[in-house]
């Protein structure tokens, strides 16, 4: 069953991230997109996992939700998972990026690593990951 929240933080999300940020730079557009990002990437982890055939249970979410929460904050403390997480993040935003210029005839771009910044105030937006535990409650428990 789709609900309301997960498509709000992911439309937060790249209206923050393609247009608020550059139009309304500042603190709070900077913490918006955290903040957005960690309350569905536990979720999208559970569907790429039950996409490969691993059930969808409270339980994976639950680890889901915590391994958001420790890779967000090595990314925001540590210049090597800080690194290697815009370039995750740069490699899977890449086939998107190709099809649109090949959609306007344009050459397609080579990856590239995405902006992000290491900045332990980001990690204020930490809770927002309580939001996926909270949308998944009606997953069954697991194993």
């Amino acid at each position: 069953m789709l609900q309301a929240g997960p498509i709000l933080a992911i439309t937060l999300l790249v209206v923050n991230d393609h247009w608020a940020k550059a139009a309304y730079p500042g603190w709070i557009t900077g913490k918006l997109s955290d903040v957005a990002g960690l309350a569905f990437f536990p979720l999208l982890l559970v569907a790429l996992a039950e996409l490969a055939g691993a059930p969808a249970t409270r339980r994976g979410l639950a680890v889901s939700c915590l391994a958001t929460a420790a890779v967000f904050a090595a990314a925001k403390l540590w210049p090597p998972a800080n690194d290697a997480v815009r370039l995750a993040f740069g490699l899977a935003q890449w086939p998107v990026r190709g099809l649109a210029a090949l959609a306007r005839a344009h050459p397609v771009p080579a990856p590239a690593a995405v902006q992000m910044r290491l900045d332990a105030s980001d990690l204020l937006a930490l809770p927002a990951v309580l939001l996926s535990a909270w949308w998944g409650r009606r997953l069954p428990p697991g194993r």
